[in-house]
């Protein structure tokens, strides 16, 4: 049943059995596995179907470290959650609407382990513990097989590239359709007798009796003003690496430090993928672009694919390096690569519908770039008309090797790396001095890249610059040149992780092997904010693969005698 919890009387009590706060892909995937069981589950959502721009105002929050992506901008308030504005092309839906996705990739067995060279590293269960799990994830993901290696994905037209040396391999990212969650999974939910969705629900408050170390419920408000409360047998966290460890540090009514903070770990740790254009790859002998398909979206026997370059663990492990990726995506000549930037730049702030006189130096700008290149931007037009081509490609849509025609359009690659950020204590979420309209201490993020990141990502540039060449694929050439990498502008590509961390001992981090609050019985974490380390990987599969081998954990532990449903709107 769907709920609009702006109907609920004040004050009320609801009795459920599970209360899943979030809405998110990992909520969805969780409350999926209790359908038709003989638990009651409430799945707590603090926007609506839509977007809501005054509920949206509940994420912002203050970045005091290093630049950063806006935090209302990078945390959705809606069913479904960050699913809602995931925006890759994979393909034609029909001659007016695009299918829409995400990139999924799992966690490398390296990153489980504990690295000497990386500070803090090191999970309590291993990458085979969630084999199974990611296995189940493709299907939850509606993806394809779980085979994330080059060779199925090969073939005479697509191969990866080989490097001499054991310094480079090369991957696959697989992809998914986002609205498998907002709209499928709704559906499903809906329907299902023993689920009930809140929407305009927002946790504010874990309430555990000063008696006792379980969470007996948890107060949700609305912007109405009114607030109720919700007991369960069992709470899952599920809002994301920054809302988790907010609600538990707002939850000090009773306990100052907050919930679950007794060693002050909570919001520690935050990470995520800072991503860089570190130069241009000018193609070799054996790297031009009718050569480079693998890396390329394109859907092989059916599922989209997409190449990506890795560092191998054995040089990791020689070079102490972290987990770090680079990506490939041909571009014509610098000066046209900005003339197309420009071009988007000005039709996205939309500077030509509405100017105004504070704009026109900003306009005349971007003008003289997009005039310096016009002579490629009107024949990448008609391509993009004949062909069904970008004017661009980028991370966001791909299809570039279906026409060889266009080959002749580029002269390089430009080369992204994604990086893994390592797991620092002092990168952290933590409780501002604002409240928002719901009476809740907003966020504030203290984020720094580091010395080490730094450091690292130099190291793998000129590693991959080494590798390139020796393998006749051709010559990269640094946007830095030999100065130290540097971000352009705000860092963060919203894959929030780190600040609930995963571990065996409770000095060392905050929920178990079993996403268990060490501390709190009762209380469990669905989300990246309990990855100990994020590896390169976008983190969506591993969410999945981690609800659901909670949901096993709770399939066993959980009592079976239900709730009997006695929720309803104004009772």
């Amino acid at each position: 049943m769907i709920i609009d919890a702006r109907a609920l009387s004040a004050n009320h009590t609801l009795k459920t059995d599970i209360c899943i706060i979030g809405s998110g892909p990992a909520g969805i995937t969780l409350a999926r596995e209790f359908i038709g069981s003989n638990n009651q589950v409430c799945l707590l959502e603090s926007g609506g179907i839509s977007q809501d721009l005054d509920i949206q105002d509940l994420s912002d929050g203050d970045i005091i470290g290093e630049k950063f992506l806006p935090l209302k901008a990078i945390r959705n308030r809606q069913f479904g959650g960050n699913s809602n504005v995931w925006a890759i092309k994979l393909g034609r839906q029909d001659d007016r609407q695009w299918k829409i996705g995400v990139r999924y990739v799992p966690l490398d067995d390296i990153d489980f382990v504990q690295r000497d060279w990386v500070p803090h590293s090191g999970w309590p269960i291993c990458y085979k513990d969630l084999i199974p799990y990611y296995e189940k994830a493709q299907q939850v993901a509606h993806s394809g097989p779980f085979d994330y290696s080059a060779e199925p994905w090969s073939d005479a037209q697509a191969k990866p590239f080989d490097f001499t040396q054991n310094t480079f391999t090369s991957k696959v990212f697989q992809f998914g359709e986002r609205a498998i969650f907002y709209q499928n999974y709704l559906a499903e939910l809906s329907s299902a007798p023993n689920v009930d969705v809140y929407l305009y629900a927002t946790a504010v408050e874990l309430d555990i009796p000063q008696e006792n170390k379980a969470v007996r419920r948890v107060r949700v408000s609305n912007l109405t003003g009114k607030s109720y409360w919700i007991e369960a047998k069992t709470f899952v966290l599920a809002t994301g690496g920054v809302e988790n460890a907010r609600l538990m540090l707002a939850s000090n009514q009773r306990q100052s430090c907050g919930v679950g903070n007794e060693n002050d770990l909570v919001g520690r740790f935050f990470m995520d993928h800072p991503m860089l254009d570190i130069g241009q790859l000018l193609p070799g002998p054996k790297g031009g672009f009718a050569q480079a398909a693998f890396y390329d979206l394109r859907r092989v026997q059916g599922s989209p694919v997409m190449g990506h370059i890795t560092l191998s663990k054995e040089i990791m492990a020689e070079q102490a390096l972290p987990n770090n990726a680079v990506v490939l995506l041909p571009r014509p000549s610098r000066r046209q690569t900005q003339a197309v930037l420009a071009l988007k730049e000005l039709a996205e702030q939309g500077y030509l519908k509405h100017p105004t006189p504070e704009h026109w130096p900003a306009i005349a700008q971007k003008l003289l770039k997009v005039a310096g290149g016009v002579d490629y931007i009107a024949r990448a037009a008609y391509d993009a008309r004949k062909y069904d081509q970008s004017l661009l490609h980028g991370l966001g849509r791909g299809g570039w090797s279906e026409s060889p025609q266009i080959y002749n359009r580029f002269k390089s690659y430009e080369v992204l790396l994604v990086t893994e950020q390592v797991p620092d204590p002092d990168n952290r979420v933590q409780l501002g001095r604002s409240l928002d309209p719901l009476g809740m201490p907003r966020v504030e993020l203290d984020w720094h890249w580091g010395r080490f990141n730094r450091d690292s990502a130099k190291r793998t540039q000129d590693l991959f610059a080494a590798a390139v060449e020796k393998s006749g694929l051709g010559r990269f050439v640094s946007h830095f040149g030999d100065k130290e990498l540097a971000m352009p502008g705000a860092a963060g590509i919203a894959h929030h992780m780190g600040t609930t961390r995963m571990s065996s001992n409770p000095s060392q981090g905050v929920v178990n092997e079993n996403c268990q609050v060490h501390s709190v019985p009762n209380l469990y974490v669905a989300s990246s904010s309990a990855f100990p380390t994020g590896g390169y990987a976008n983190p969506t599969l591993t969410i999945l693969a981690l609800t659901l081998r909670l949901a096993d954990h709770l399939k066993k532990t959980l009592p079976q005698e239900a709730v009997v449903n006695q929720n309803s709107p104004g009772s």
